[in-house]
Parts: C-alpha cells; structure tokens; sequence
C-alpha cells in the first residue's frame, strides 16, 4: 500500500492573495486601527499616531529575523527575560 509523503509543511500557504493567514490577520488589526484613529482624530494628530500602527502592524506581519515571526522572537525574547537563568545538570544516571 503507497503513501503519499506531505512536501513542505513548513511552508505557510497563501489564503488571502499573497498573504498567509497571520499576516492577513496582522494587516486587518492594523487596517482596522487606522480606521478607529482617523475617525477619532483628525488632521496631524491621525497622521502622528497612524504611522507607528502601520510601522508596528507591517513589522508583525512581514519581518522574520532568522526566518523566525518577529511576533515570536519577542515571545522567546521575553521567556529567557522573565525565566530562570541558572541551569542545574543532572547526571541521567543519578536518579
């Protein structure tokens, strides 16, 4: 009996257009942010605060630092911070 072999599972596939799923996700947050801060501001003051949305929402949504989402290396970023330090070795012998 054949079995077909999954090929690149690793690859994230395309849901919307040439996003995948999360970036599409990250995109909508950032869109819908946009929309809530020029109906509440106008003028300078929408522009101020919309172009940190946008810078924060397109790193989130496109930068991978050694092919790692950025979304998660600020997670394991603070896991190390926030988790102990001190590593103890154990002898699997020594039960």
């Amino acid at each position: 009996m054949k079995f077909q072999i999954p090929q690149f599972i690793e690859t994230e596939i395309n849901i919307v257009g040439p996003f995948t799923l999360k970036q599409f996700l990250w995109v909508a947050m950032g869109a819908t942010l946009l929309f809530l801060d020029f109906s509440v501001l106008r003028g300078f003051w929408a522009l101020v605060v919309a172009i940190p949305i946008v810078a924060v929402a397109a790193a989130f949504a496109f930068l991978k630092i050694d092919d790692v989402p950025l979304i998660n290396y600020i997670a394991n970023a603070l896991s190390y911070a926030t988790g102990k330090k001190k590593y103890y070795y154990r002898d699997s012998t020594d039960q």
